[in-house]
């Protein structure tokens, strides 16, 4: 059993302003990510996540994630520049 993303968006408030949301939905990128990294760690950065939504922010990072051997998606959230092992 692979790795299921249902979910997945990566961004920032630029400037910390809550009205300019710079964000991308990146549900396809991790999941290349996991396909690709079958023990489950992925580092969280502008490379793996397909590109810099905000330049010059602060990014955030979260999705919901189906984990071998589970039926329902379980959330996980990070910074920029974090890891997350997802089994």
């Amino acid at each position: 059993m692979a790795f299921t993303v249902q979910y997945a968006v990566y961004g920032a408030l630029a400037g910390g302003n809550e009205n300019n949301m710079q964000a991308n939905n990146v549900t396809t990128a991790l999941q290349n990510q996991l396909n690709s990294n079958p023990n489950g760690v992925v580092a969280i950065n502008n490379t793996t996540m397909g590109g810099d939504p905000s330049p010059n922010n602060l990014k955030h990072f979260g999705a919901m994630v189906v984990v071998p051997g589970q039926t329902q998606a379980s959330p996980f959230a990070c910074q920029e520049g974090q890891t997350i092992d997802f089994s």
